[in-house]
């Protein structure tokens, strides 16, 4: 297993922007199946109560500019000291230019700065993340890491695989230097396995595509070997970390890795049952949502476990630090 090791960084805020609407799932699913009762089960097997549905013309690039002014303003930070933006997402307002590059320009910041687009699905925020953390030490600036999706204009609104899961979400995640100070290293590994990448499409012009069993068969195998390699690599346990942070793939699912990772169900971080599955913003939007959660009890700041997994089909997993002056918020998009 290929480690990667990235010190003297820091979080400074995650924050996510979610659509307004939220859609209540059992009914939509019984719009689609016709049946109450086989709709019922499938959203007591999912265990996603509601969704966070875009409105029309809303883009990914529109919820995380949203997510990232609220994230600078908070942080009280001068915009020339942001020395790159990274956006992650498969869903961008265009084909080209790419979000990061608009992001500069709605946000007011510098010209001399790096912008790019890491085009990548529901494991990409922990690639984000590495990439981030690398630009920041390099640079000896911030980095503004924006993930986020609109995957609901892609779905197949008669599509059964889809539709009790997918939603839209923006993300911003402010990553600092530490100037010299030691922060205690951060550790990823990933997975890639472009054989089956089948699993989970999305053709040019077309609709997502997902085989539901082969993406269950994926991440409680591949990725499960993955999540428990890397725990054994780097000497952790679930005694040792404060929460683990998967993607939100459906509640059951994760449900299933953390019993089989013998995580208690307390270090379990949940959000996908009221916000739904936003692709790899769900990390991020998880962290924000649950992440006030052990602010009374941890003076130094939280031990994470993150881990994408999803298209490509790709698997990533992550041991990194959320100190506690961590600004952390969730809040509703308004046009």
């Amino acid at each position: 297993m290929q480690i990667i090791d990235l010190d003297h960084v820091n979080i400074e805020g995650v924050y996510s922007c979610l659509p307004k609407t939220s859609e209540d799932n059992l009914e939509r699913c019984t719009a689609v199946y016709g049946d109450e009762k086989r709709a019922l089960s499938v959203v007591k097997a999912t265990g996603i109560r509601s969704r966070r549905i875009v409105d029309a013309g809303t883009s990914s690039l529109d919820l995380c500019v949203r997510a990232a002014e609220a994230l600078l303003d908070d942080v009280g930070i001068a915009r020339e000291d942001i020395g790159a933006v990274i956006d992650v997402t498969f869903t961008p307002e265009r084909t080209m230019p790419c979000n990061a590059c608009q992001a500069q320009r709605q946000l007011g910041l510098s010209t001399d700065l790096v912008a790019f687009d890491i085009n990548l699905a529901c494991s990409g925020w922990v690639y984000g993340l590495l990439v981030a953390g690398q630009f920041a030490k390099a640079l000896g600036k911030k980095v503004l890491l924006l993930d986020g999706d609109t995957q609901t204009p892609y779905m197949d609104p008669a599509d059964i695989a889809t539709v009790p899961v997918m939603a839209d979400a923006g993300t911003a995640a402010l990553v600092a230097p530490l100037d010299g100070q030691y922060g205690g290293t951060w550790k990823f590994a990933f997975l890639t396995n472009g054989a089956k990448g089948d699993t989970l499409t999305l053709p040019f012009g077309g609709k997502i595509s997902m085989d539901g069993l082969g993406i269950f068969k994926f991440v409680t195998m591949d990725v499960l070997y993955l999540i428990r390699d890397f725990m054994a690599e780097t000497g952790e346990t679930p005694e040792t970390i404060d929460a683990f942070v998967p993607h939100q793939a459906n509640v059951f699912m994760i449900q299933q890795i953390a019993k089989k990772l013998k995580f208690p169900a307390e270090k379990l971080w949940v959000s996908g049952n009221v916000f739904g599955n936003s692709s790899s913003a769900t990390v991020p939007t998880t962290i924000a949502y649950c992440g006030r959660r052990l602010e009374a009890c941890c003076e130094k700041g939280r031990r994470l476990l993150v881990s994408g997994f999803g298209g490509g089909l790709s698997g990533s997993v992550g041991l990194i630090d959320l100190p506690q002056m961590c600004r952390l918020k969730v809040f509703d998009y308004e046009a």
